[in-house]
């Protein structure tokens, strides 16, 4: 076995067989990591607390996750449950462990909300981003080294976000509003090619040793696998969404924008309507656009979720002001 997977596996070994109580609460703060926390988490808070932070975060959401899209399939390692069957996981994963994205999208995302506010909360999310990437070695779904790497690679991220987003905003600004969606459309592409470009460093087949090892813990259905590395239909899906989110938060904006403050009672009304929308759109065209790997489904998979984000970027707040639950920021 490879010395660093061995150090890795004697290492989480050693926390499952010692400290087994950590389990529980690694699985909280892993599910903080999850795409079903920040399908809620990132509406939250564009829609009831900050419009801007929230626009903010789901730009980097998307972004980190193309980018570790792209560095998945380069480095095309695995995950220690696939190696050993020593550790238990918490979790069944199919796509590559380098980096981890969990370490990587926590670093990136908290790492905003965190730099927007007052030093204690940055010291509260640099401790949720510390407990996010360790409870992916707790729950044997990374490596050590996988870990780190999201944590490296999601520090750079945030801080070229951070230094650049000025300069690019006043840049981007001086566009016309048609021009501005065209960019976004074209950015979203360019996203999408990043992630793909690694499938032509990824390999063609696996060692079997991986899948046996995997579907030992979590046996796949018939005719189907238990790990699926290669699947690129997730990036799609992100893509779509930052084209929609960023579409229709273009749109609000050039309208005169959305002011995310008032009472908490209507912030919940808010909250409770956006996810009704978001849940028509995102679940009721997954029952009607097929699911297969062809090239139709995949542009219906951009769609839909394309039509998604911009019922959270633009349908929803313009709902909200149209039912005078919320007012318009002024901002542009």
């Amino acid at each position: 076995m490879n010395p660093i997977y061995e150090w890795g596996i004697n290492l989480i070994v050693a926390l499952q067989m010692g400290i087994p109580w950590l389990t529980a609460p690694m699985q909280f703060f892993s599910f903080l990591g999850t795409e079903e926390f920040f399908l809620f988490f990132l509406p939250f808070l564009y829609w009831c607390v900050d419009a801007r932070l929230g626009v903010r975060v789901g730009v980097m959401l998307t972004l980190s996750n193309s980018v570790s899209g792209f560095f998945k399939l380069a480095f095309h390692q695995p995950r220690p449950y696939w190696v050993s069957t020593l550790v238990q996981p918490g979790v069944s994963e199919t796509s590559y462990g380098i980096p981890s994205g969990h370490a990587q999208h926590a670093t990136t995302i908290w790492g905003v909300v965190g730099w927007s506010g007052k030093a204690w909360l940055r010291w509260l999310m640099v401790a949720l981003i510390f407990f996010i990437g360790f409870s992916r070695i707790v729950l044997a779904v990374h490596f050590p080294t996988d870990v780190l790497a999201g944590w490296l690679i999601g520090g750079v991220l945030l801080w070229a976000f951070l230094k650049w987003e000025t300069p690019v905003m006043a840049w981007f600004n001086r566009f016309a509003l048609e021009q501005k969606i065209g960019l976004a459309f074209a950015a979203s592409m360019a996203m999408l090619i990043v992630s793909l470009a690694g499938l032509a460093l990824a390999p063609s087949a696996d060692p079997p040793q991986w899948e046996a090892n995997a579907a030992h813990f979590f046996p796949p259905a018939p005719g189907g696998t238990a790990i699926n590395p290669r699947d690129t239909t997730g990036v799609v899906g992100v893509v779509g969404t930052f084209f929609g989110l960023a579409a229709g938060v273009i749109l609000l904006f050039h309208q005169g924008g959305y002011d995310a403050r008032g009472e908490w009672r209507k912030r919940g009304v808010r909250f409770v309507i956006g996810v009704i929308g978001v849940a028509v759109l995102w679940l009721g065209l997954r029952m009607i656009f097929p699911r297969d790997a062809s090239l139709t489904s995949q542009v219906l998979r951009y769609a839909r979720y394309a039509l998604t984000g911009f019922w959270v970027g633009y349908g929803a707040p313009w709902a909200f002001l149209r039912l005078g639950l919320g007012q318009k920021s002024g901002l542009r």
